[in-house]
């Protein structure tokens, strides 16, 4: 398994902003593929307003990156106007995962 470290947020979108939300993670989906060492990115809703996102990386290094880069930079600066609060954030360390075939090779 490639990825060690990983990041869980969850997030309340505000009444009437619940699309907006939702095109925003997928905006932010496509702003990471520039980022090499965020290695995945899955954005879903858990709610009605309620949404997550579960980021991984291959080492610390590439999470330090991810929180202090760009995209964080934007995600946070558009947060007060969709989202009720900040968002609730929890770093994680992974230990096991489904192998995909780049991971068997």
């Amino acid at each position: 398994m490639r990825d060690k470290f990983a990041i869980w947020a969850t997030m309340e979108a505000r009444e009437g902003k619940e699309q907006e939300a939702q095109d925003f993670l997928v905006e932010a989906a496509l702003r990471l593929e520039a980022e090499p060492g965020t290695t995945s990115f899955r954005a879903m809703r858990i709610g009605p307003k309620e949404f997550a996102i579960f980021n991984t990386f291959a080492d610390e290094a590439a999470l330090q990156a991810h929180v202090t880069g760009e995209v964080a930079a934007w995600v946070q600066a558009c947060n007060p106007e969709l989202f009720t609060a900040p968002y609730a954030i929890t770093r994680c360390e992974t230990f096991g995962a489904k192998r995909t075939a780049d991971d068997r090779s």
